[in-house]
């Protein structure tokens, strides 16, 4: 059997075309070759993420104990983890703990 892609446009490439086929429309560069960079978010969008960093920060002077308080699914202990890492081998503070959440005790 043959197929024929009915084009709108004659003079449009197949990979526009495609990508408009499937609602795929704009910057066909940035989709087919993506930039970590052109999806940074600055944190400090993040609701109090000011205070958190000067009390990180306050607690890392004073030597105090950390603890990160992670979720158990795959996204929690991963961000978690890269937290704890960055904490304790970047800002070499090694009094630090993580805890997650029991889902028998403490629910979903």
């Amino acid at each position: 059997m043959n197929y024929k892609i009915l084009y709108e446009n004659p003079n449009e490439d197949i990979i526009t075309r495609l990508l408009k086929i499937r609602n795929i429309d704009g910057d066909n560069d940035n989709f087919l070759d993506p930039k970590l960079q052109n999806y940074w978010l600055d944190p400090y969008l993040l609701h109090d993420m000011e205070k958190t960093v000067e009390r990180i920060v306050l607690a890392i002077k004073n030597q105090e104990k950390i603890m990160i308080f992670g979720d158990y699914d795959v996204d929690g202990v991963t961000s978690s983890y890269i937290l704890y890492k960055f904490i304790t081998k970047y800002l070499g503070h090694k009094n630090i703990s993580i805890q997650y959440p029991d889902r028998i005790k403490d629910g979903y």
